[in-house]
């Protein structure tokens, strides 16, 4: 899943910078992020060097953990951070305990199951499957070894989006996430599942416009 499309039709009022983990893409044959410590020591780090400010953080997902906790990173370093974005996920203090399964099939099911966003070529082409699985388990492990740190609200405001349909995140999980905000808080849901951006991508980006260009 990739968000550089967002690029162009957010340009030019807002610049967007995509973040590749470890293990994928242009950084396949590292290894992957075990650990959430050093990953957003590493992340905020990246960011605060390279990205000028003021910064606001979109995740999905996953991401909108790492969104989350690169924001409480970098507000603990006084950097200016304006804006959090999350998005299908459940408020980060709330109970997501998860098993992932040991085997590769009970993975893909379970991934299609909940997420439904394994395409059918994968299934079917052993290299995908051997470059993707890896990925998955990946993902899956580090989101379950997530362990929410008790802190002071984000300062800056924090926005929640989710598909109506979704199974991992239901509206009410979403309203929490307003304990991590301060400032103004705001939730969204589109039509769709747990990829209804995939759908709704233009109504999408207006609320991020919106919501970034207010300040």
């Amino acid at each position: 899943m990739t968000f550089r499309a967002w690029a162009a039709p957010l340009a030019p009022a807002i610049e967007l910078w995509s973040v590749t983990l470890a293990g994928r893409a242009s950084r396949t044959g590292e290894p992957f992020a075990r650990e959430w410590a050093p990953l957003i020591d590493e992340l905020a780090t990246a960011v605060a060097e390279n990205v000028t400010s003021p910064v606001a953080l979109f995740g999905h997902s996953l991401g909108a953990l790492l969104a989350f906790e690169i924001a409480r990173e970098l507000s603990d370093r006084d950097l200016d951070v304006a804006h959090l974005i999350v998005s299908g996920r459940a408020a980060p203090d709330g109970d997501r305990s998860y098993a992932v399964p040991p085997g590769d099939k009970e993975l893909l099911r379970d991934v299609d199951a909940v997420y439904g966003g394994v395409p059918d070529a994968i299934h079917t082409a052993p290299e995908l499957l051997e470059y993707f699985v890896p990925i998955l388990r990946a993902d899956l492990e580090l989101a379950s070894a997530y362990v929410f740190r008790p802190g002071t609200p984000l300062t800056c405001p924090v926005t929640a989006l989710t598909g109506a349909d979704d199974p991992t995140v239901t509206w009410d999980q979403l309203q929490p996430w307003r304990e991590q905000a301060l400032a103004d808080f705001d939730a969204r849901s589109f039509p769709g599942g747990h990829f209804y951006f995939e759908h709704q991508e233009p109504a999408v980006l207006a609320v991020i416009r919106e919501r970034l260009l207010a300040r």
